[in-house]
């Protein structure tokens, strides 16, 4: 792992492997590269989820959009969002993320379960598919603890998790598993991570406990 500086943002960069010839960041190189906007497609957002606004997302759930989020666009720059499955996590997660990509700026969404796969193909391209998550300026870890339960993707989420931290870069975490089972008796997550997962805003109560896509296909 080599540290370096971006020739045009002038932030420090992470290398796995080599340093870029031209000493740009992925961040500047997408935007140098971008000859259109950037779509949900492009952030990684799954199809079913694409489009999704706060109106769609309210009649889809059947409660109002969170008043914890009315405002958010970044500060604090941690954002956790937990409940059981199917009561609207995910979209919540979206919606932040598509109004972020309509204001011309950039972000990403992955899931554990991806993360962990894209890792895990090839060890070898593993800055390819790390380097865009700690850069990019608002990124989504949708379940990611349901990611690989080995040392090698707890490193990486790590790593994710301590560098957006430090460079203060708005952050969504979803997950089932609620902070509290988290963190006692035994901690299910690394403290480093679970620390600055709940360091900013917390929805939980807002969402309920009805798993809405049961209740529809029932």
């Amino acid at each position: 792992m080599t540290l370096w500086n971006c020739s045009r943002s002038g932030e420090e960069q992470i290398a796995f492997a080599a340093i870029p010839d031209d000493l740009l960041c992925h961040a500047c190189h997408e935007a140098q590269a971008a000859l259109s906007r950037f779509t949900e497609a492009d952030a990684g957002i799954p199809e079913r989820y694409r489009r999704l606004t706060r109106e769609t997302w309210s009649a889809c759930f059947q409660r109002p959009w969170p008043a914890t989020v009315e405002a958010w666009s970044g500060t604090p720059h941690w954002l956790a969002i937990w409940g059981p499955t199917g009561t609207g996590k995910t979209g919540l997660a979206t919606v932040l993320l598509a109004e972020h990509l309509r204001t011309g700026r950039r972000g990403r969404w992955i899931s554990g379960p991806e993360l962990s796969r894209r890792i895990q193909r090839d060890f070898t391209a593993v800055e390819e598919v790390i380097a865009p998550l700690l850069s990019t300026s608002l990124l989504i870890l949708d379940e990611p603890l349901t990611g690989a339960s080995a040392d090698w993707y707890t490193e990486r989420l790590l790593l994710i998790t301590r560098t957006r931290d430090d460079r203060g870069l708005p952050t969504i975490v979803t997950s089932q598993l609620l902070p509290e089972f988290l963190a006692e008796p035994a901690p299910a997550v690394p403290p480093p991570i679970l620390s600055r997962w709940l360091s900013g805003l917390h929805i939980k109560e807002e969402l309920g406990t009805t798993d809405i896509r049961l209740k529809r296909a029932l």
